[in-house]
């Protein structure tokens, strides 16, 4: 059984230049500059490591992975399925290129060290999209749309925050992550993997707490003000509180079964996602600073592997010509590949608390696994994605 993605029966024109159907479809665009910056960012990254040139660690994977990497990577994904959510009509090309453009320039300008106007350009682009989505939500027809209203909310966190930075001129890259990205792939992941799961295998979905997305959102903006501000009695609690909370959501999900690894790919991503509230419990008992051990599980374990999951099926489902919808070798060797880069940044965080100096090969083999990650990755899908071919 497949899982088809057209929004309400959209099927794309097939167009003859390629720049027409490279634009055709918001997620070839978001997802193609999600995966340069993907590169660029940790490339980067590993520079700054080195030292050897006057690189602002913080804001290059700070800013560059929450917004050039993973936003970009969600943006296609919610312009695409924010019309299906809603049973609304589709965002069109003329709703989303130029901001394409717009957003793509100011990313660059930040990285380059224009900081604070380019800053402001991305939180504006995100703004539009914030306004976008609200109409969206308003002009559909569908009976229930919660999910879509926290959606675009904790997506206005994302830009609010930007902006914050900027006026008060302070890093806000926890606060970032945990109140608007983790929280942002929380209410996506929440509602489709389960969905996807009991469409193929025909089991009916748990009944999840009638305030999910309020509970979750709260929480996740209680553990980034809590990191973000060191209030360590009120990141105890509410890194406990979340364990717990998020722990039974988890083993209750009734999607543990064998599955297709197209799905169980996206399964994996949920134990790493509890994985991770309980190493930031234990961070947050002994207070230890373990190089961030928590953040990288979140990152890696849980939205890198969703990134790899939609992003594969998203490609596959809208590809023209139409493709099967399943996880080849190829796309199954970059899962392993993700997993294999979060035990190596894994390992560096213990062997950075067992003051051995070998930490930073791993720290370094991290990142280079992480631009071959994506480097395969690209091999597999980039022809689809970009369109060369009709």
């Amino acid at each position: 059984m497949q899982f088809s993605t057209n929004q309400n029966g959209f099927i794309p024109k097939i167009e003859e230049k390629w720049w027409d159907r490279f634009t055709s479809q918001s997620h070839q665009l978001y997802f193609t500059a999600a995966i340069f910056f993907a590169f660029v960012s940790m490339l980067l990254t590993f520079i700054s490591f080195l030292g050897k040139l006057p690189l602002d660690f913080a804001l290059i994977h700070g800013f560059g992975l929450n917004y050039t990497v993973f936003t970009n990577a969600f943006l296609g994904f919610l312009i695409t399925v924010m019309p299906k959510f809603n049973g609304s009509k589709v965002i069109t090309k003329n709703e989303y290129l130029i901001p394409w453009f717009i957003f793509q320039m100011a990313s660059i300008l930040v990285l380059i060290g224009f900081e604070k106007i380019g800053k402001i350009v991305v939180a504006l682009v995100m703004f539009y999209f914030v306004k976008i989505f609200y109409d969206t939500i308003k002009q559909g027809r569908a009976t229930f749309k919660k999910d879509s209203i926290y959606l675009n909310l904790v997506f206005l966190f994302g830009a609010i925050f930007l902006v914050l930075e900027v006026v008060f001129q302070i890093n806000l890259s926890l606060l970032i992550f945990f109140s608007y990205l983790i929280s942002l792939v929380f209410l996506v992941a929440q509602r489709m993997i389960p969905a996807f799961y009991s469409s193929y295998m025909q089991t009916l979905s748990w009944k999840k707490p009638k305030y999910i997305r309020e509970i979750s959102t709260l929480i996740f903006l209680c553990l980034g003000i809590s990191l973000q501000f060191e209030f360590s009695l009120f990141l105890k609690i509410s890194s406990f509180v979340a364990m717990i909370f998020f722990g039974y959501i988890v083993i209750n999900l009734n999607i543990y079964k064998k599955s297709p690894a197209i799905i169980s790919i996206k399964v994996i991503s949920f134990i790493w996602f509890e994985i991770g509230f309980i190493a930031l419990f234990i961070e947050s008992i002994f207070e230890i600073y373990s190089l961030k051990l928590s953040l990288h599980i979140f990152a890696l374990g849980f939205v890198a592997t969703l990134l790899i999951g939609f992003g594969s099926r998203v490609v596959m489902g809208h590809a023209v010509p139409a493709q099967k919808i399943i996880a080849d070798k190829i796309t199954k060797f970059v899962f392993v590949l993700t997993q294999v880069v979060l035990v190596s940044r894994i390992l560096a965080s213990v062997l950075f608390l067992n003051d051995s100096m070998i930490y930073m090969g791993f720290l370094h083999l991290s990142s280079w696994l992480w631009i071959f990650m994506f480097i395969i990755w690209s091999v597999r899908y980039a022809k689809t994605l970009v369109r060369i071919k009709q």
